[in-house]
């Protein structure tokens, strides 16, 4: 697990790119076994709601949750540029009406979104570390599974890879 501590500005990002990832049909699903699952951005989601208005949010992360979050944020990057360019609207649910209380400057002038661009795009990078942490200790553990499964293999088995 690892431990992300958060400013204020930058848990609201995270939030509204949990928003983002959580409003993509299929994103709470495992890509192997395409079964709901909790080791996604729902429990971050929860986690951070509540103590939005907090100094500094910590986060317990598994190191899939951690990969999530930056694609999230990547994401969200996006959908900001293109909440900004039509003009206050999303076609990711409840995305609108969470920038819009996180962000009121939003709701008169929809373009204000823009200057919110670049803190995705700062934190993703920020979090670079954590990432390539995230991404070795899964590699890690795929490797593992597989010298396991293999193990397990009997020698007179050898059709099976």
């Amino acid at each position: 697990m690892a431990l992300l501590q958060l400013r204020s500005e930058d848990a609201r990002i995270v939030y509204l790119a949990t928003i983002y990832h959580l409003g993509r049909p299929g994103s709470e699903t495992h890509p192997d076994t395409l079964q709901k699952h909790d080791m996604g951005l729902q429990p971050i989601h929860d986690e951070i709601l509540p103590r939005l208005n907090q100094a500094v949010v910590e986060i317990d992360a598994s190191p899939y949750q951690v990969i999530k979050i930056g694609e999230a944020l990547a994401g969200v990057g996006n959908e900001l540029k293109a909440f900004a360019l039509s003009n206050g609207r999303s076609m990711v649910p409840r995305f609108t009406a969470t920038v819009h209380d996180l962000y009121p400057e939003t709701v008169e002038e929809p373009s204000a979104a823009m200057d919110l661009v670049q803190h995705p795009v700062m934190l993703r990078n920020r979090l670079s570390y954590a990432l390539e942490q995230a991404q070795r200790e899964i590699a890690e553990a795929q490797a593992q599974s597989e010298a396991d499964r293999r193990a397990r293999k009997r020698w007179w088995q050898v059709w099976r890879s």
